[in-house]
């Protein structure tokens, strides 16, 4: 049986709505900052009981597994896009390790370590991590995280999250 375009999205929406959105901290660091510095593009907020990027909305900011696959590259094109949406590089030099990559499409994408950054359509709200753990379009979407040169204050060496 083939599953359509149309049953894909709501197949898509339904398994989001199971991702749930609990652990979200109202308190983000004032300002964008991370590991890197006060120059940072994006925020970081407790999201599921660690730091993780947001966007200037609050939103959840996430990595694509199948981007491992072509470093430097975005592999969610087309509808995978309009359903991840890629997040826009600023215009500027960045620091370190934030980077711009080119889309197929010739837009500028934000890059974190060298993995292109996305938002999440069914995340409407700051906060919502509905697209972590989730496999769709050829991998797994994981929340992006800080990585630490040296061990935060608050947080153990060994409660440093995976997958970034």
């Amino acid at each position: 049986m083939k599953m359509t375009l149309a049953g894909s999205a709501i197949a898509l929406a339904l398994l989001a709505g199971c991702g749930g959105g609990g652990g979200y901290s109202s308190v983000m660091q004032p300002g964008p900052t991370s590991s890197s510095g006060n120059n940072s593009p994006l925020s970081t907020a407790t999201l599921k009981g660690a730091p993780g990027f947001v966007n200037s909305s609050g939103l959840t900011v996430y990595v694509f597994d199948l981007d491992l696959t072509a470093p430097g590259q975005s592999t969610c094109n087309g509808t995978c896009a309009q359903n991840w949406p890629p997040v826009a590089a600023p215009a500027g030099s960045l620091p370190s390790p934030w980077t711009a990559i080119t889309r197929q499409d010739g837009s500028h994408q934000l890059a974190y370590a060298g993995r292109p950054l996305y938002t999440f359509s069914f995340d409407t709200a700051p906060g919502q991590t509905n697209g972590d753990g989730v496999n769709a379009f050829g991998g797994n979407w994981h929340i992006a995280r800080p990585q630490a040169s040296s061990p935060a204050p608050t947080m153990s060496p060994t409660s440093q999250p995976s997958g970034y």
